[in-house]
């Protein structure tokens, strides 16, 4: 099965992400699957917004600590940072992109979400970053965070953790709009749909003018955030953190294995 699904229709691209079963965890062939997604967006120049979505109850889980409890720091390190080589393609796409939070959008999806031009958010969204709270520090996108809301704004939601919902999200600024859950479809198509209708090479241009206008140095914060997160995911209470994970998710699946008998 399919990890990332692309569809194109009227102007509008959606990509999909497919783990539902792990709350669309970023794992290495998610990740493979949306930069070859991303490669077909760039090269479909009918193609005028990008909508990023979840399956399932959730946007993304982040990365798939299943997958990094195997690697050693260094190698989880290298893998968090192709997360930011990766998403970082979607800030040099002629198209506007969008991310639809919905359901559990927490770690690196909430990451993920800042690469993009645009977040919406349901109202009932659960939106958090847990990363400091398991020990470790967030591995990418942290400039971008702080473009978006400020230092201390990302200082506060890094630090001291704890989740919120999609119209706390809309609040901060972090989320551009934020809709109830039960019309969150609708609305996002009718969103989406009012953007691909404006001029295309009017968006493409005035994108790019937003972007020559940036001030922070991403590239550099991107290594420097991965170098800060290889040096915590060695130290004992990271470790113990992922250990607690992989236990949780061999309790939940035995537990639903009885059930179904």
């Amino acid at each position: 099965m399919p990890r990332v699904e692309l569809e194109i229709s009227n102007r509008v691209a959606k990509l999909t992400l497919c783990r539902p079963e792990a709350l669309n965890a970023i794992d290495q062939a998610l990740l493979r699957e949306f930069e070859e997604a991303l490669h077909q967006v760039r090269q479909s120049p009918e193609v005028v917004v990008l909508v990023t979505q979840g399956s399932g109850r959730a946007f993304s889980a982040g990365s798939d600590l299943k997958e990094l409890a195997q690697c050693t720091p260094q190698q989880a390190a290298e893998f968090e940072y192709e997360h930011g080589r990766v998403f970082a393609q979607l800030e040099t796409l002629t198209q506007i992109t969008v991310a639809a939070w919905r359901g559990h959008v927490l770690g690196g999806g909430l990451f993920l979400g800042v690469y993009h031009d645009f977040r919406v958010a349901a109202q009932g969204a659960n939106i958090g970053l847990p990363e400091v709270a398991h020990g470790w520090t967030p591995p990418w996108g942290v400039s971008r965070l702080v473009e978006l809301i400020g230092q201390q704004g990302a200082k506060k939601l890094m630090l001291c953790g704890g989740q919120f919902d999609g119209a706390t999200a809309k609040q901060m600024g972090l989320a551009d709009e934020a809709w109830p859950d039960e019309a969150f479809a609708t609305e996002l198509r009718d969103w989406v749909g009012a953007l691909a209708a404006r001029p295309a090479a009017a968006l493409r241009e005035t994108k790019a003018l937003l972007r020559e206008m940036q001030v922070l140095e991403h590239a550099h914060w991107e290594r420097r955030s991965v170098e800060a997160f290889q040096k915590c995911y060695a130290t004992e209470p990271a470790q113990q953190a992922v250990q607690r994970f992989i236990r949780r998710r061999a309790e939940a699946k035995g537990n639903r294995s009885q059930t179904s008998l």
